[in-house]
């Protein structure tokens, strides 16, 4: 648009239509005979505006789709537009005062129409009039904020805006803060994934669809008008990512025989096909600024994930060589808004760092240094920072790092995660997390349903049975933060074995004479292998602080066995009681069990599917009757003489699975339970003698989308 016929319309941001006032900026209708002071969607502003410029004059509708929407809509988006329109405007269509539909033709204004100063709209030069109402109102936007501004000159956190001179960007770090407003969605069940449009006026999400239940692709005005589904097909729907235009919306469709792309105009439309999916796919995707590409990120089997580029045309993967680990795997790939660079997260779960590479691909920088929990993360407008959604400091909360590295700064919005800016203004959206878990017991071969475990109002995780199965060791947030707790059925009462205010804790696991409990206690990025002795209660550390370690479980001849992080990649190491130098059983390994009746080691590799059993004497060797391919990652178990490890089917439901570990190389892999309740199917325990299993049951995933405003001058 030409910079004086923005600044024309900017001055003449109001006009009277039927005696009611549109407020452009705030695509607001204001009097009486409206709907309640209800926005406007920009599109069907821009509907208004278009009519508004003719009043009585029948606009086609082959001139309203390409004025308003630049000829890529259909005419079910244009319908849905003057539905909206008339909503508003409490509009009969069967004896219409407002909007006329002209029969195979079009629509015409029947309003009178009184524009501000006496002028009329002017022209727009290559600029469909709904980009004009979104830049109107993002300047609307912005000369609100600077008057709140001046009264929040003390505020000191560290933020970015976005202003634009004609087609520039033009970025400025300067003090700010971050204001969270009332939550967007509230609707019973989940609401995840959100990504906010480009110019910040409106959400994509998924949940589950009322009628199917399946998950789909949803879109809602950031000023609370009505919910959307664009989208119209089978199968479940996940990851919406907009165009750089925010004209459309992309997403991943899966169903039992296939995954696909799928494009559709955000308003609604026909979809369109952009290519199959790779079973490998893990995580989200991001669609390219320049609109050329999806990158993603996929792995072979036996391998790690890495990042991949696909076109959005033509389906087919583009070269993309760049610095990848092979013992890491790289998800969840973000552009930066310049589409210079993108952003991405590496590490193993549940301990994962932030990096960043070249769109073109080469050298890769680490960003975070963390080792812990990232629940998303998304670039702030200026393209320099990040923000990231976090655990390592106790729940999920947000944070910033600079792209090329530095201190990672809070932003005081806690109980968030998956963070995503627009590009464009001053929103942005995160999911709030309102999910309860509780442990459940299974007796195997039991027809009975599942019965609950030392349940409490707080969420419950991560179980490990004693050796006897009479008590459990787990970790909970039932006195408000994560915590290693022990529940005796006998007493049926829990208490908490450790108080740790600046700690995360995972994996607790029990020695063979049920004294000791062993868990990784992680700290300022580093794990450390922490025993509690159970009858007095203390702890000790039984790994040198040197190492970083992930995991680690009692080995069967004694001492420990460990997977510590290397330069070169995660291994598999034993440490002795007599705290002597360890050694080193395996490279390229992510998770360790082992039999404690035969003595045997399993470990698995970073791709979290090809399981090995160690040789006797240390040496690493492959049993032919032990690799499996598992789709549990790093849920798996060995008890009773067999591998144990969950899978999720193609109606989600969570089944336990047993494969023998015969010598000869004929295991077979049996279902010994399936669940018929959400299940987490990242972890789970066994009994010695593999009669009772424990999982974690989702009692409640309530999850909603909040909304952040940054507030700045």
């Amino acid at each position: 648009m030409r910079p004086e016929a923005l600044a024309d319309i900017a001055r003449n941001r109001s006009l009277s239509v039927a005696g009611r006032r549109v407020d452009v900026g705030a695509l607001r209708v204001i009097g009486d005979g409206t709907n309640d002071n209800a926005r406007l969607t920009p599109k069907a502003l821009g509907v208004l505006l278009e009519l508004a410029r003719e009043p009585g004059v029948t606009r086609t509708r082959e001139e309203l789709l390409e004025r308003v929407w630049g000829g890529a809509g259909g005419n079910d988006v244009l319908t849905q537009a003057v539905k909206e329109l008339r909503r508003v405007f409490c509009d009969d269509p069967t004896d219409p005062r407002f909007i006329e539909t002209v029969p195979r033709l079009g629509y015409r204004l029947l309003a009178d129409v009184d524009w501000n100063c006496g002028r009329a709209l002017p022209e727009a030069a290559n600029q469909p009039v709904a980009d004009t109402a979104v830049q109107l109102h993002a300047a609307y936007r912005r000369r609100t904020v600077f008057t709140v501004v001046c009264t929040l000159a003390m505020v000191a956190a560290t933020f970015v805006m976005l202003d634009r001179r004609g087609d520039a960007r033009v970025a400025a770090v300067y003090a700010a803060r971050v204001e969270a407003a009332p939550t967007l969605t509230t609707d019973p069940g989940a609401e995840t994934a959100p990504r906010v449009s480009p110019d910040g006026t409106r959400v994509a999400y998924v949940a589950a669809d009322i009628d199917s239940g399946r998950p789909r692709v949803h879109l809602r005005s950031v000023a609370g008008a009505g919910t959307l589904r664009p989208t119209h097909g089978g199968g479940d729907e996940s990851s919406p990512v907009w165009s750089a235009d925010g004209s459309e919306l992309a997403f991943v469709r899966a169903s039992a025989s296939a995954c696909e792309f799928v494009t559709v105009p955000a308003l609604g439309g026909a979809e369109r096909r952009r290519g199959t999916c790779d079973a490998g796919m893990t995580g989200d995707f991001d669609w390219s600024p320049d609109g050329t590409q999806f990158v993603l990120a996929t792995a072979r089997r036996g391998d790690t994930a890495r990042l991949a580029h696909r076109s959005v045309t033509a389906g087919e993967a583009v070269p993309f060589d760049y610095a990848h680990d092979p013992n890491q795997h790289d998800a969840y790939p973000r552009y930066a808004p310049d589409g210079r660079r993108i952003a991405f997260r590496r590490g193993l779960p549940p301990y994962f760092d932030l990096y960043v590479v070249g769109a073109r691909g080469g050298a890769v920088r680490r960003v975070t240094r963390l080792g812990a929990d990232i629940h998303g993360f998304d670039w702030l407008p200026d393209g320099r920072s990040l923000v990231f959604a976090s655990s390592h400091g106790g729940a999920p909360a947000l944070y910033r790092v600079d792209a090329d590295g530095g201190n990672v700064e809070p932003l005081g919005v806690g109980l968030a995660q998956s963070p995503a800016f627009a590009r464009q203004g001053r929103t942005a959206v995160y999911e709030v997390p309102r999910l309860r878990t509780t442990l459940r017991g299974i007796v195997l071969g039991d027809a009975g349903a599942p019965s609950d475990v030392a349940a409490s109002t707080g969420s419950d995780s991560q179980p490990a049975l004693s050796p006897d199965d009479t008590r459990v060791a787990f970790i909970s947030d039932r006195n408000g933060r994560p915590q290693l707790w022990l529940y005796d059925g006998a007493e049926r009462q829990a208490v908490a074995l450790t108080h740790d205010a600046d700690a995360q804790l995972n994996y607790p696991e029990w020695n063979g004479a049920g004294t000791h409990v062993l868990v990784t206690r992680r700290r300022n990025g580093v794990g450390q292998l922490v025993e509690i002795d159970l009858a007095s209660q203390t702890q000790r550390a039984v790994s040198p602080p040197q190492y970083d370690v992930h995991y680690g479980i009692y080995a069967p001849s004694g001492g420990f066995l460990a997977i510590v992080q290397h330069e070169d990649g995660p291994r598999l190491l034993r440490f002795a009681s007599d705290a002597s130098l360890p050694a080193v059983l395996a490279r390229n390994a992510s998770w360790v069990g082992a039999d404690a009746v035969a003595g045997d080691v399993y470990y698995s590799r970073p791709d979290g599917q090809t399981v090995l059993r160690l040789a006797p004497g240390g040496a690493q060797t492959v049993d032919d009757s032990v690799v499996a391919t598992i789709a549990g990652g790093n849920a798996w178990r060995i008890a009773a003489g067999a591998l144990w490890y969950l899978d999720a089917d193609a109606d989600r439901h969570v089944a336990l699975k047993r494969r023998a570990l015969a010598g000869d190389g004929t295991g077979e892999t049996q279902q010994a339970w399936r669940s018929d309740e959400p299940i987490d199917a990242s972890h789970f325990s066994i009994g010695a003698d593999a009669h009772r299993v424990l999982v974690t049951g989702i009692v409640r995933d309530d999850t909603d989308i909040g909304l952040l405003r940054i507030i700045g001058k």
